[in-house]
């Protein structure tokens, strides 16, 4: 009978494979977004127009092209992320206290730090597309959940290489 360690760690495999496809399921819906209002511009002008929580949809085109790909390009870090949990996973059943894992939580850190980048202009784009109030125009900008999380990828990371260091130092006085 497998361990609840097993169980979880298998779990959490599943839950990460489901999280990284619909990552990717968004970014290429995006991509076709992005496509159609390259393509079809006069036709989503004609969609918009009406929309209440957004402003004239005539002149959004470029904030509206600069907004989709930061949300690309925020769907890319996050795809990343995912593989760096994946690859931890996979080890933690084995030795989670390696090096490698320490380098991964860091990758984790930084590309965090990444995301909370390319959300501050996503924040001026989306304010620059919709009405002023709207859920819309809210979207993106600085997270104080985020910023915790990446001060816990740094601080997990030392822990980690420092796991790793012990351990290769007991290794080599046994």
């Amino acid at each position: 009978m497998p361990s609840t360690n097993q169980t979880l760690l298998r779990a959490t495999r599943g839950l990460l494979w489901l999280m990284l496809a619909l990552v990717i399921a968004a970014a290429l819906t995006l991509v076709g977004v992005a496509i159609a209002v390259v393509v079809a511009w006069p036709n989503v002008v004609a969609k918009i127009q009406h929309m209440p929580e957004l402003v004239d949809a005539s002149t959004m085109r470029l904030p509206l092209g600069i907004l989709l790909l930061l949300l690309i390009a925020v769907l890319g870090v996050a795809a990343y992320i995912l593989r760096q949990l994946q690859a931890m996973v996979a080890s933690a059943s084995r030795d989670p206290f390696i090096i490698e894992n320490a380098w991964r939580l860091r990758r984790i850190g930084w590309s965090l730090v990444t995301i909370q980048l390319l959300a501050l202009p996503v924040h001026l784009m989306a304010a620059d597309i919709a009405k002023p109030g709207s859920e819309f125009s809210e979207m993106g900008g600085l997270s104080a959940s985020s910023l915790l999380a990446i001060l816990l990828a740094f601080v997990l990371a030392a822990v980690f290489e420092q796991g790793a260091a012990m351990r290769d130092e007991l290794e080599g006085t046994v």
